[in-house]
């Protein structure tokens, strides 16, 4: 992260779900990398947080492997915000690629 690195915000699942299909960037060093927003559900709220808990997939090219950890992420309507991604298990889609979770709770 750089001192141009946006300050933290509460995310909201109602700003991500017309973006699910839509390719939005990672900040990566030495080019931003594409990553199509695969999904943008609701988890169940068992906190009863203020916020809805939820999760985000998205996917890369195959040709482009993301480490654990925060980048900023942004794309046309969202962004520049920090989102903290973990790769998991490419689910059988058919679609290759890389995968990466973020779970906001």
């Amino acid at each position: 992260m750089t001192a141009d690195t946006p300050a933290p915000r509460p995310i909201f699942l109602e700003e991500l779900t017309p973006l699910v299909g839509k390719t939005l960037t990672a900040d990566c060093d030495p080019r931003t990398v594409p990553l199509e927003l695969v999904e943008a559900s609701p988890l169940r709220n068992h906190a009863k947080l203020d916020r809805e808990p939820f999760i985000l997939i998205f996917r890369s090219a195959p040709d482009a492997l993301l480490m654990s950890g925060s980048y900023v992420i942004r794309g046309e309507g969202f962004g520049p915000d920090v989102i903290d991604i973990a790769q998991i298990a490419t689910p059988n889609t058919g679609t290759p690629g890389h995968y990466y979770q973020a779970v906001f709770n």
